[in-house]
């Protein structure tokens, strides 16, 4: 196809052309040797979040809903398609257990239980937090 022909076809149809890899739908267009680099974005965001709540006082309850129903729900479209590098998946938990624990992400404080154990089923005494990878994994048949 001739160039003078797709530039024709692009007016005509009103598509937009693209000069460098993007996003679409939110998710990379591309994705190179480096996955970390690409979904960084997830972890930025949930950081961005996590950071706009450290100054409200909130009750274990509270966090619990904020931390299942917002923090774990961000990445849950991009887990849908592409499987995270398990560092990523770590971080994601860290700063969800940084920020179960203490006010904010950047305080430290002791941790009375292990986080596994906070993510196991209520029923069998935990909390039921998704753990990340295990959670892309169970994600990525949706595809097929």
């Amino acid at each position: 196809m001739s160039d003078n022909t797709r530039n024709m076809l692009r007016e005509k149809l009103a598509f937009k052309e693209i000069k460098a890899h993007q996003c679409y739908l939110g998710l990379p267009t591309y994705v190179g040797r480096s996955k970390k680099v690409v979904f960084n974005e997830v972890c930025d965001r949930v950081l961005k979040k996590l950071k706009g709540w450290k100054e409200k006082l909130l009750s274990k309850a509270g966090k619990e809903v904020l931390l299942k129903a917002v923090i774990q729900a961000i990445p849950m479209y991009t887990m849908q398609c592409f499987e995270f590098p398990r560092t990523l998946c770590d971080d994601l938990e860290r700063l969800c257990r940084g920020f179960w624990w203490a006010q904010n992400v950047e305080n430290k404080r002791l941790a009375w239980m292990a986080w596994d154990k906070l993510c196991e089923p209520k029923r069998e005494g935990g909390l039921g937090f998704r753990k990340s990878h295990h959670f892309n994994l169970a994600m990525l048949p949706k595809q097929c």
